[in-house]
């Protein structure tokens, strides 16, 4: 079976340089997860993988949400509930990894799903939102 894969198009810019390039390596840490859960991957392969997600996960959000703070967003509470969201799922996941029992093809290929599918969707209905807001305050 064919692995959905998470394409990055200019569907998806924000029109922020520095957002738009940590959207794409977003899509790229998706598609490797992607592609390693059609392997026989190990508990270990899987919770690198969910880390690799989760620290990039976060270090994005702390970039949008710090230009939240900075230019008084008015859509930063529903927004950061969306991120605080995603981060709890990441974390379910990366508890359900740990347990000795736990299937690690059905998380990794749930994980891989799960956050590209997310991402498409959070862009397209949150990310865009600020877009105006952000270039009228100089980010380009």
């Amino acid at each position: 079976m064919d692995k959905p894969q998470f394409i990055w198009t200019q569907d998806y810019s924000v029109g922020i340089k520095e957002i738009d390039e940590q959207h794409q390596h977003f899509f790229g840490v998706a598609n490797a997860i992607v592609e390693n859960s059609g392997k026989n991957i190990s508990r270990d392969s899987l919770l690198q993988s969910l880390g690799e997600l989760g620290d990039y996960t976060f270090y994005h959000f702390s970039t949008e949400e710090s230009y939240f703070d900075k230019f008084n967003y008015e859509d930063a509470p529903q927004h950061i509930v969306m991120h605080n969201q995603f981060r709890e799922k990441i974390k379910g996941f990366l508890d359900q990894a740990r347990d000795e029992k736990a299937d690690i093809q059905t998380i990794a290929q749930d994980m891989a799903t799960y956050s590209g599918n997310w991402l498409l969707g959070h862009i397209v209905t949150f990310d865009k939102k600020y877009t105006v807001y952000f270039q009228d305050h100089g980010l380009k």
